[in-house]
């Protein structure tokens, strides 16, 4: 599980890797840096791996030190934190376990470094450091994940035992420097997002959670020291769905990474709050670029702050040109507070956009690793492997297997398609003789390639086209020509929403462009977007935006 052997670790050198990301990093006492990451195979699945390197010049970093890799797991979302007796911890998470594993180096400034033995923390996900309270526990952030969100990650059937833990951004204490952990109380923010929370403890007694949500960071708060905690509430911090971090600096004063006035994952920045996190009179900019993200940082002994975040990862590429297309960068920056409350670099020393780590030419296996392990089964090979490694995702498999592109989907028996579809779900030999039926159909009109099958935009061409009328989902597959279970699995897994969801978000799209660019009047706007009653697309509007037609149109005519 954890690796050190020179010989051992050549697998995992930076010319066996094809993306990287998720970084964590620390300074010692003598200034050796130390960065942490993960990568393995295309994308984040059973395999993936945690690279560790070292620098001791800031320039130079090198292959890697120790590697966190388990046979038919996952091995992901790395730590490093060094603790208040200078060992410096090595932490990961590992799936299907559902495990938070550590590692300690007693003198991470040895020539030669010795770890001891890997030992579990707890379940089921930590990727940021732990927090010192002023009582002298030490804090550790893990989140229990819900099932439908390891399933969003890994192509892994859990079991129910695997998932029967309630789900939260939890705590576990230790009070015996790490010997043994016990877990205290957890907070649940609604809308929460991996959670991939932070623990800080604020002047006035309370410990604050502060949690990745899908509107940006919220936030729950702790009176007895991580016991219980508060319902979770929006913390103002904003966002775009994304980790962050947030720390108390030696001065007292806290510093948050997060994205400000973004665009996607843009327009990272550190910012500084001396007033509790109620403002933050202080920002710098710290890259403005795209796909900059999963910040870690560490106040060093010096009074320097090292930022580290990942750019343009690589992962869930279809080829190595999409890959090659991408920056794969793991990067830090060495600034001050000085520099934050100026605003730009005033430190001589300080910088920003510093490599710790740059992809070049993949040199493994080439041919095989974009390659698909059941392209070379028959349909029987293929329903078999379907059933035994993803009984309750048989479907989903096959339709992700086998792509209809719009020149040949008229050729498809969609009728038949429904009716085999329909009867998926019985005993394990019918299940395999219809799943075979399944792919057998599928597979003669296939086109196995990706992106030749534009159902978004046939989908938003129907639906405008009948805009004042509310097709079924049946009705807009007979209009494609293709099978309903197909359209909305394939609609889906594209845009991340229902058709109806889709269809109820371009309407509103419309009735904002109505009220901005013409003068008609609410009933006319609500009857163009397919709204009976203007009273109840006002309820529907108001719903989504958060504000009434009449005021989004005096406020956005006014701008």
């Amino acid at each position: 599980m954890f690796i050190t052997k020179e010989e051992e670790l050549k697998k995992y050198e930076q010319r066996k890797r094809v993306w990287q990301g998720i970084p964590g990093i620390e300074v010692t006492k003598k200034g050796r840096i130390f960065s942490i990451f993960y990568s393995g195979g295309v994308r984040e699945e059973i395999g993936n791996f945690c690279v560790l390197t070292i620098s001791e010049d800031g320039e130079h970093f090198s292959e890697p030190v120790a590697v966190a890799y388990l046979e038919n797991h996952r091995c992901y979302d790395p730590c490093l934190w060094i603790d208040p007796l200078d060992r410096l911890w090595m932490i990961w998470s590992i799936m299907p376990d559902n495990a938070v594993y550590g590692v300690i180096c007693d003198d991470p400034d040895a020539e030669k470094l010795s770890w001891g033995e890997p030992f579990m923390i707890g379940h089921d996900v930590m990727l940021n450091k732990p927090t010192v309270l002023s009582t002298g526990e030490w804090l550790f952030p893990i989140a229990v994940w819900k099932k439908e969100i390891k399933g969003e990650i890994v192509d892994y059937d859990f079991d129910a035992d695997d998932c029967s833990r309630e789900a939260g951004a939890f705590v576990y204490r230790t009070i015996d420097n790490g010997k043994t952990f016990e877990i205290i109380g957890g907070a649940d923010v609604e809308n929460r997002s991996y959670d991939e929370h932070m623990i800080l403890e604020l002047q006035d007694g309370r410990i604050a959670s502060y949690v990745r949500t899908k509107y940006g960071i919220g936030v729950a708060y702790s009176f007895d020291f991580g016991r219980t905690w508060t319902k979770g509430e929006d913390s103002n911090l904003g966002g775009p769905c994304s980790r962050f971090a947030i720390r108390r600096l030696k001065s007292g004063r806290i510093l948050l990474i997060n994205h400000v006035d973004f665009d996607g994952r843009n327009n990272m920045m550190a910012l500084l709050s001396d007033d509790e996190c109620t403002s933050w009179k202080y920002s710098l900019m710290l890259d403005e670029r795209n796909d900059v993200s999963y910040p870690d940082f560490v106040e060093a002994e010096d009074g320097y702050i090292y930022i580290t975040y990942d750019r343009e990862r690589g992962c869930f590429k279809n080829s190595f040109d999409e890959v090659y297309a991408c920056a794969r960068e793991i990067l830090y920056a060495k600034i001050t507070e000085k520099d934050i409350m100026a605003g730009e670099l005033v430190n001589p020393n300080s910088k920003l956009k510093c490599i710790i780590s740059k992809l070049g030419e993949y040199e493994g296996n080439v041919d095989k690793i974009f390659l698909n392990e059941t392209d070379k089964l028959t349909d029987e090979e293929i329903a078999e492997y379907y059933i035994e490694k993803f009984p309750n995702k048989i479907l989903e498999k096959i339709f992700e297997r086998y792509n209809i592109n719009c020149v040949n989907m008229h050729k498809l028996e969609n009728d038949k398609l429904d009716r085999l579809i329909e009867r998926i779900d019985g005993e394990k030999e019918s299940k395999k003789q219809t799943a075979i039926e399944i792919i057998t159909l599928i597979r003669s009109v296939s086109d196995i390639t990706v992106d030749q099958f534009p159902i978004v935009s046939l989908v938003k061409k129907i639906i405008m086209e009948n805009l004042q009328s509310d097709l079924s989902i049946d009705e807009i597959s007979d209009k494609i020509g293709t099978s309903r279970y197909y359209l909305m699995h394939q609609f889906k897994k594209i845009t991340g929403m229902s058709i109806v969801k889709y269809r109820n978000a371009l309407k509103i799209s419309c009735a904002k462009n109505l009220l901005i660019h013409t003068d008609k009047s609410m009933a006319e706007i609500a009857q163009e977007c397919g709204y009976t009653d203007s009273s109840y697309f006002s309820k529907l509007f108001i719903q989504s935006e958060k504000i009434s037609p009449t005021a989004y149109r005096t406020q956005l005519k006014h701008k």
